[in-house]
């Protein structure tokens, strides 16, 4: 029985794009596990650790305000079209400032370029 605290009847649809977020929001999790790897190893070792910087600025300027929530309302089930948006906006920052990693880094983002 359905009552006014349950949540609306979720449709294939539904569980299709729930399922769609937490792919993106779980991806965008280890994409910070591998960045926080990534710029480990390629930090000057004679260096004060700067590199490190971009991992604090992707955890404080785009996990926490934009995937987190959307890892709790795709949890919730609340919202999940504006919630696919801000994964898929998390994931375009995450992409862009990868790119800014690596050009600050020195590194090539593709051989071909």
């Amino acid at each position: 029985m359905t009552g006014p605290s349950s949540a609306s009847p979720q449709g294939p649809g539904s569980r299709r794009l729930r399922a769609s977020i937490f792919f993106a929001v779980y991806a965008e999790i280890a994409f910070l596990v591998f960045l926080g790897v990534f710029l480990w190893r390629h930090a000057n070792p004679n260096g004060g650790g700067m590199e490190m910087v971009g991992l604090s600025a992707a955890f404080t300027l785009i996990f926490l305000p934009l995937t987190l929530p959307a890892w709790i309302l795709a949890k919730q089930g609340r919202f999940l079209l504006t919630t696919a948006f801000i994964a898929a906006f998390a994931a375009i920052l995450y992409f862009l400032l990868w790119l800014e990693l690596l050009d600050e880094l020195g590194i090539a983002p593709a051989p071909w370029s």
